[in-house]
């Protein structure tokens, strides 16, 4: 078998060359999240491995632990990079934390004569960082089954699962690693022959060339959906866009009757007076007084509502399989909670109208927006800031 120098430094090269590879063609043309985070472990990788040459040298009591900043700091990158194939928020702040904790233990467990200090906690470090990961990118290749579209989607998938695959067996060796570390510690043989240095440099390489496709495929996987998700969303607000919305009506209308006591509701919302924002305070206030109302009304609906924006200050809002009651209840919460809601310029925000219509299947959607318009109309009528429901008997006087 190679010697541990040696793999060292096939482990940097190989890492370095996949970095290269994977900057120049997946990163710099797409700058997904996903392949900045990989970017940044892959740096984290070559850096670590490489100062691991110094062992044995004068700089090797300051190289041995940046060493162990540099890996775990890779792992958290890793663990990063898998949160956002799902668009999670990850706690950028153990970035900091983490590293620089192991780090000051690696400094104190001699390391100018000890070239394993600090590797306990690093090894739980990378068994935490790798099974995070491993976690996320399962989630991910469950999701990515359920809405894969053709051979795109397919190969997308298999390379989720190619990558989820690689990240458990590191965080199954990390695991191993910690646990024998602790128990046997580094010289024993059996960690050495098993666990060793050797043994890990060759698991790492041939993961990392197994996921060097696959991660160049989650990228712009990613990007793809980023832009799908750009086209499908209102730039102001994050809402729905109108053609989104309007596909999503049409959704309910086919699928309105055909499950029992299946109700459907289309709702559309105005804001009332927003026009005297826009000439008081500016372009700018009213931008800030639809994203307010679009915050408002999203927090006040289930996962499974969709609210789009139509135009100007005009919402809607789709409620599958719930009773009027229900639908009205809801309005209620966005109108109480929009009242206790400044728009920005420290005045209240505008109240707001509401025109609701039950979907049916032998509706048009224009048929359906136009019942939705003449209950709002009938609400602006009526004194504004209030829930008006369609009638059949009462549009035909």
């Amino acid at each position: 078998m190679l010697d541990v120098d040696t793999l060292r430094v096939l482990l940097a090269v190989v890492t370095l060359c996949v970095l290269l590879l994977f900057y120049l063609g997946v990163y710099r043309p797409t700058h997904s999240p996903f392949s900045g985070w990989w970017t940044l472990a892959l740096v984290c990788a070559a850096s670590s491995s490489s100062l691991l040459l110094l062992n044995g040298t004068v700089v090797q009591v300051i190289a041995n632990p940046l060493s162990t900043l540099l890996s775990a700091a890779g792992a958290m990158c890793v663990w990063f990079a898998t949160r956002s194939l799902r668009s999670r928020q990850s706690p950028v702040w153990l970035l900091a934390v983490v590293p620089v904790g192991c780090f000051a233990v690696a400094l104190f467990d001699s390391p100018s004569t000890n070239t394993w200090a600090g590797n306990g906690v690093l090894f739980g470090v990378m068994a935490g960082g790798f099974g995070a990961g491993a976690f996320e990118v399962w989630g991910t290749y469950s999701q990515r089954r359920e809405e894969r579209d053709g051979a795109e989607g397919s190969e997308a998938v298999m390379a989720v699962l190619v990558s989820a695959i690689a990240g458990t067996i590191l965080a199954v060796l990390y695991v191993a690693r910690f646990i024998a570390y602790m128990i046997v510690g580094p010289l024993d043989g059996f960690f050495t022959n098993y666990l060793g240095t050797a043994v890990t440099s060759l698991t790492l390489m041939l993961c990392l060339v197994a996921v060097t496709f696959s991660i160049s495929a989650i990228g712009w996987d990613q990007r793809t959906r980023e832009l799908r998700r750009r086209a499908l969303e209102d730039d102001l607000t994050g809402l729905l866009g109108r053609a989104a919305f309007f596909a999503r009506v049409q959704k309910s209308l086919n699928e309105a009757g055909g499950r029992r006591n299946r109700r459907s509701w289309l709702v559309i919302a105005d804001l009332d007076d927003f026009k005297p924002v826009n000439d008081a305070f500016g372009h700018a206030a009213g931008d800030r007084t639809l994203q307010r109302f679009a915050t408002v009304a999203k927090g006040a609906l289930r996962s499974s509502d969709a609210i789009g924006r139509l135009g100007g200050d005009e919402f809607g809002i789709v409620f599958e399989g719930v009773e009027l009651s229900v639908v009205v209840a809801r309005l209620d919460v966005i109108r109480t909670r929009l009242a206790q809601t400044e728009n920005g310029t420290g005045r209240p925000m505008p109240t707001v109208s509401f025109g609701v219509a039950e979907c049916s299947n032998d509706l048009t959607v224009g048929a359906l927006f136009g019942r939705a318009d003449a209950a709002l109309y009938r609400a602006k009528r009526s004194g504004r800031n209030q829930t008006a429901v369609y009638d059949e008997a009462e549009a035909s006087k």
